[in-house]
């Protein structure tokens, strides 16, 4: 199976060294999907001070295989 690495970013990049073994591109989509939810979820109100949330998705090549990006504005930032 193809390992795909999901690094995040919000102002500074956070690099995955591990990664996952997933069974498609789909499958990394899930995870992506997945774990900007998490950083959503747990940055909270915090996340109008920050922005912007980056999921880079690369695989066992280093090739860029999916971007999620979540922004926020508002009248009053």
């Amino acid at each position: 199976m193809p390992r795909y690495f999901f690094h995040t970013e919000n102002g500074h990049l956070v690099p995955d060294d591990q990664g996952q073994e997933l069974a498609s591109l789909d499958a990394a989509h899930a995870v992506a999907l997945d774990t900007m939810g998490e950083i959503l979820r747990y940055q909270g109100r915090a996340f109008w001070k920050t922005r912007q949330f980056r999921v880079i998705v690369t695989d066992d090549k280093q090739a860029e295989v999916v971007r999620l990006t979540t922004c926020a504005s508002s009248s009053s930032l």
